[in-house]
């Protein structure tokens, strides 16, 4: 027996391809409701915690931007760290030092990354401004050219109706 998945909520944003739901039955496919409207009491560490899935870690590497952060930090924490041994540190504190490097370098490659997205998502949404405008303004052009062209149409068959003055005779 299948089962149908549920009609699509409106009010709920579209389900994106990186991030796997759970059937509305588990207590976990839906993050704790806020417990009142203040929005200084919802802002806490514990509340975000608490709503990181055990699935979520898998699927880090399919959100846009983090394979590339996740990648950049990992090549440049390693290359830190291994320049810092290789200058003489001691293995541990060069550990450090990549790690450190490493989960800088991911976060500023992630954001770099968001705001370029950011950007390219205010052109695309300009580009369909545009060429919405651009269509209306085609399209009240051939309008006013069909009105003109049945105008002189009309006006040529009124006077074909009419006749000559000659064919009377």
């Amino acid at each position: 027996m299948s089962s149908n998945p549920p009609p699509s909520d409106p009010s709920k944003p579209p389900s994106l391809p990186w991030v796997q739901t759970s059937s509305p039955s588990s207590p976990s496919a839906n993050p704790p409701a806020p417990k009142s409207n203040n929005p200084q009491e919802e802002l806490s560490l514990t509340a975000a915690v608490s709503t990181i899935k055990p699935s979520d870690f898998l699927t880090v590497h399919q959100a846009p931007c983090s394979r590339t952060g996740l990648l950049t930090g990992i090549g440049l924490g390693s290359s830190v760290g291994a320049l810092r041994w290789l200058l003489g540190l001691p293995i541990p504190r060069a550990a450090n030092w990549a790690v450190g490097t490493g989960a800088i370098a991911a976060i500023l490659q992630y954001e770099y990354c968001q705001a370029k997205r950011r950007q390219e998502k205010a052109k695309v949404s300009r580009v369909v401004e545009v060429y919405g405008q651009k269509q209306a303004e085609m399209r009240a052009k051939e309008e006013e050219q069909r009105r003109i062209q049945l105008e002189e149409e009309k006006r040529l068959k009124e006077k074909r109706e009419k006749g000559s003055w000659w064919k009377g005779w």
